[in-house]
C-alpha cells in the first residue's frame, strides 16, 4: 500500500469572556468533530492557510493568532488504497465574539459549528488526538 505525507494547518479559535474560554468546533460532512483545518494552496504561508480555512468552515474572518505557540496533531488513515500519514500544526487564535455567523459562505463539508466549554469540548471532539490537541491548548491557556 503506498503511503501518502500530508500537512494541513488550522487555528483552535477561543473566545475568552472574563474568566470563561469558548472554543469553537466544527463537524465535518462525515460525522466528526474537530478544529477547522486544511491544506495550504501552493506558495500560501502556514498562517495564510490556517486564516483562510478557519475563515472557510467557521465564517470568522477575525482572529489574532499566537505566533509563537503551536500545536501539533498526527494520525494516519486508509483511504482509496493509500496510507495517509497525516500531520496538522495549529496555531492558537484569539476572536472578537461569538457573534452570529452566516452560514452562506461557509465550505459544504461543513455542516455544523458550535461554540463550547472545555468541557463540552472534551465531550464533543472525536478523535483523541484532537482531544489531546484540545487538552494541551487549554493547559497553556490556564
Amino acid at each position: 500500500m503506498k503511503r501518502i505525507k500530508e500537512k494541513s494547518f488550522g487555528v483552535i479559535p477561543v473566545f475568552k469572556d472574563g474568566n470563561s474560554l469558548f472554543f469553537c468546533l466544527v463537524r465535518h460532512e462525515q460525522g466528526h468533530w474537530g478544529f477547522p483545518k486544511g491544506h495550504h494552496d501552493i506558495g500560501e504561508s502556514e498562517e495564510k492557510t490556517a486564516k483562510r480555512e478557519l475563515k472557510e468552515e467557521t465564517g470568522i474572518d477575525i482572529v489574532n493568532l499566537l505566533n509563537d505557540q503551536f500545536f501539533f496533531e498526527k494520525y494516519s488513515f486508509k483511504n482509496d488504497g493509500f496510507h495517509h500519514n497525516k500531520s496538522v500544526k495549529y496555531f492558537l487564535g484569539f476572536v472578537p465574539s461569538m457573534g452570529a455567523m452566516t452560514r452562506k459562505n461557509f465550505k459544504k463539508e461543513i455542516p455544523e459549528l458550535r461554540w463550547v466549554t472545555y468541557e463540552e469540548a472534551k465531550k464533543l471532539i472525536t478523535f483523541p488526538e484532537a482531544k489531546e490537541v484540545l487538552n494541551q491548548a487549554s493547559d497553556f491557556l490556564i
